[in-house]
């Protein structure tokens, strides 16, 4: 009796064969949107960095502005303080004959001695200071009472057009005061004045009224004293300047 051998083969069924194919889909989605994840942050990231470097930029740029806008009211206080004291060189040019420098003025604004501890800017915590009052009266009520026991000093405006100093603009305002550097008032041949090492040669004031040789004008040495000249200018943003001058003939 002849036995024959049948072998069955076993087939890979369809859904067995395709179910890699399916997981490795699967993990492919999920890899791409993990990536996609990560682009987002680091795009976030990005737009931060250059919304702060953005905004950097335009504080920069404000600060320039700003640092450059104070320099330009400034300059105008620089320019208003020497104008000031153009003028107050020329009122002493003005009355140097005579003995009209030997006292102080009625306004006040000129002393013919030196005003000790003298607080130009009133920043001074010395209550034995004396003060200048910058805002035009004579009462330096800006100043708390009590806070100078040294007096007050009054100021004149320097000629304005237009409520500016001449050849400015924006506003400038500038104020000086005048005080001769002697130890008190009088001739300056009778008081102690700081002097410059050189006396002040000056000509006769007649012809031949000395002659010398040939009948020409002799010319003589003259004592002569310092001046000091305090302005100070204001422009716009409250931009202030100081300036003092020290001026002999």
């Amino acid at each position: 009796m002849n036995r024959t051998l049948i072998t069955l083969c076993k087939w890979p069924s369809t859904t067995q064969h395709n179910a890699p194919r399916r997981s490795l889909a699967i993990a492919a989605h999920a890899s791409a949107r993990h990536q996609g994840g990560i682009s987002l942050v680091f795009s976030l990231i990005t737009l931060a960095a250059l919304s702060l470097a953005a905004v950097a930029l335009i504080r920069s740029v404000d600060t320039g502005s700003t640092i450059l806008g104070n320099l330009s009211f400034k300059q105008d206080t620089a320019l208003a303080a020497d104008e000031a004291s153009r003028q107050a060189v020329g009122w002493l040019a003005g009355r140097l004959s005579g003995n009209t420098l030997h006292t102080d003025n009625a306004a006040g604004w000129y002393r013919a001695s030196n005003v000790q501890s003298l607080d130009a800017t009133g920043n001074s915590s010395n209550a034995a200071r004396a003060v200048i009052d910058w805002t035009g009266n004579t009462t330096c009520a800006a100043y708390a009472a009590g806070t100078f026991t040294g007096g007050c000093v009054p100021s004149q405006a320097a000629d304005a057009q237009n409520g500016a100093v001449p050849g400015l603009a924006n506003g400038v305002t500038a104020r000086y005061v005048i005080m001769r550097l002697c130890s008190g008032a009088g001739d300056p041949l009778t008081v102690s004045c700081a002097r410059p090492l050189k006396d002040t040669e000056a000509g006769s004031t007649e012809r031949d009224e000395i002659r010398s040789g040939g009948g020409g004008r002799l010319s003589t040495l003259t004592p002569s004293q310092y001046f000091r000249v305090i302005v100070r200018a204001q422009g716009g943003r409250k931009t202030v300047t100081y300036t003092e001058t020290l001026v002999h003939f």
